[in-house]
């Protein structure tokens, strides 16, 4: 193991040493947003190496100020790429002991410690890298922690979130939706999806993120949103799941898309009985409410009635159900054209340029989620998981992350999508974790590094010369989990189908990676 981690951080420091290569640009691809597998193609560029200062928000958006700084990555990403030269960003070269003799039980304690917000200093954690040998619980290991985890976190007087220090996560999305729950039994869905848990708890994760909400529908009971169509049965997906997570001491966090809404078709027949279809029947509401980009509807964040229905989902959710936590994922504006929220805009008499306006939309949804979710339950944690690519996601998407990681009571903590290998041309992963972990300076806010297990075994078109490394090689994963670990940092893949029910072109491989990460 410690050859193995030796080999490992010398050539890390080959792959930084070599960023300094010339400019790669890549088309975008056709679907800007939305794929058949819901995975959006990332083109990677060399954008500039500096980032926007986030104290001037009175600034044009047109010309945004920019002061030096690093660069990342995305799940679905979509636009182009930034990235900036290792020797702006060096990666600690030096990695400490390494305890071999660490037992699970041991290793359990140490990063399963429960997570209280506003009490974890981020930053300390990379001054002092650490490399701890991760072991594999058994079943009965598994048993006892969680029987262990309940009596913890179960008191008498109500439901005590349960989250961890280091999050070490894995995403269940709609789409693992279409084979564990379409058609399936109250019965045949429990079963299903323990058997993922089991899973997820035996690769050493702590924590899932459950997808709630995913076109302005709902994966649980509500009186705000109409069912799922993934959901064929008469049961509750998200009581569920939350029972099966919590029984295997794992932490459960609703999953939700605060904006994306329905495809032009399917909001036709939006039962009336809820706000958004009643928005889409209302002449003054169609256009401005909620707006059609590209063949999808979107809520539009510059009207507090909006943002007050996104809210009140949430708290929906903290009230009916003990999960332990919500996250929003990247779909913010879904487009750069001025006429998706024009009315609005001259209507807000801002003297912000139409850029700098929507950043400041976004961010006050964002706070107003935050409050949302420590008002209804002050232990629970607030997410965000925006795109690796800190270009896309302030200048195409108007989510301003860099106040984000900089200001106290925005989230808990931070997921970007770092969906990049080591070898990526434009969009190296060792330099966009270094940048995402410098951009984070406030006290209260953790890291967590979103990995992309659906490009095991795959050639990822959009990296430049590092297409191959997926498919070359094996443990790319594994490495990349690894280096979470130097900056204190918590990790989470997307997602669970990707790793445990492979497409058959590229399971040989993923099973690989899987023996890899098991070690």
């Amino acid at each position: 193991m410690k050859r193995y981690l030796a080999s490992f951080a010398a050539l890390l420091t080959a792959v930084l040493l070599a960023c300094g290569c010339s400019q790669v640009t890549d088309e975008l691809p056709d679907s800007y947003y939305e794929t058949d597998t819901d995975i959006i193609s990332e083109a990677e560029t060399f954008p500039s190496d500096t980032v926007p200062t986030t104290t001037d928000t009175s600034v044009s958006s047109d010309t945004s100020i920019y002061i030096s700084a690093v660069s990342l990555p995305d799940e679905t990403s979509d636009a182009s790429a930034e990235t900036t030269s290792a020797s702006e960003t060096p990666i600690p070269e030096t990695v400490t002991t390494v305890s071999e003799t660490e037992s699970s039980a041991e290793t359990t304690a140490k990063s399963e410690t429960e997570f209280v917000p506003g009490t974890l200093p981020t930053q300390a954690a990379q001054t002092a890298p650490q490399i701890t040998v991760v072991t594999i619980p058994t079943a009965a290991e598994t048993s006892a922690a969680a029987q262990t985890q309940t009596e913890a976190y179960y008191p008498q007087s109500g439901y005590y979130p349960l989250n961890f220090s280091r999050q070490k996560g894995m995403w269940v999305s709609y789409l693992e939706f279409d084979r564990i729950m379409r058609g399936a039994s109250e019965a045949e869905f429990t079963e299903a999806l323990n058997a993922c848990f089991d899973n997820i708890s035996a690769l050493g994760c702590n924590t899932v993120y459950f997808q709630a909400r995913v076109y302005g529908d709902a994966y649980y009971d509500s009186s705000l949103f109409p069912k799922g169509d993934r959901l064929t049965g008469d049961y509750d997906p998200l009581k569920i799941a939350v029972k099966s997570a919590h029984d295997r001491g794992l932490s459960i966090h609703a999953w939700i898309n605060p904006m994306r809404l329905m495809t032009d078709s399917q909001m036709k027949s939006y039962p009336e009985n809820y706000k958004i279809g009643q928005w889409y029947n209302d002449a003054s509401k169609n256009g401005t409410y909620i707006v059609n980009s590209s063949g999808r509807w979107y809520l539009n964040p510059a009207y507090a009635e909006t943002v007050s229905l996104i809210c009140d989902g949430i708290r929906e959710i903290l009230t009916a159900y003990d999960v332990d936590g919500i996250q929003i994922d990247d779909y913010f504006y879904p487009t750069t054209d001025a006429s998706f929220d024009s009315a609005a805009y001259s209507a807000g008499g801002t003297s912000l340029g139409l850029a700098d306006w929507r950043r400041e939309n976004v961010t006050k949804m964002v706070k107003q989620m935050y409050e949302t979710v420590h008002s209804a339950n002050p232990k629970a944690v607030f997410g965000i998981s925006p795109q690796g690519n800190t270009d896309n996601n302030y200048n195409d998407l108007y989510a301003d992350i860099y106040t984000w990681c900089s200001t106290s009571g925005c989230c808990d903590y931070i997921c970007p999508q770092v969906y990049f290998g080591f070898e990526n041309t434009a969009q190296p992963y060792a330099e966009t974790v270094d940048k995402w972990s410098k951009l984070i300076t406030a006290p209260d806010i953790q890291l967590v590094i979103g990995l992309a297990a659906y490009k095991s075994g795959t050639s990822d078109k959009y990296a430049g010369s590092g297409s191959n490394e997926w498919v070359a090689s094996s443990d790319v994963l594994a490495r990349q989990r690894d280096l979470t670990e130097i900056y204190g940092a918590g990790y989470a893949f997307f997602r669970y189908d990707s790793l445990f029910v492979p497409d058959p072109s590229a399971a040989s491989a993923v099973n690989a990676e899987l023996d890899n990460l098991r070690k």
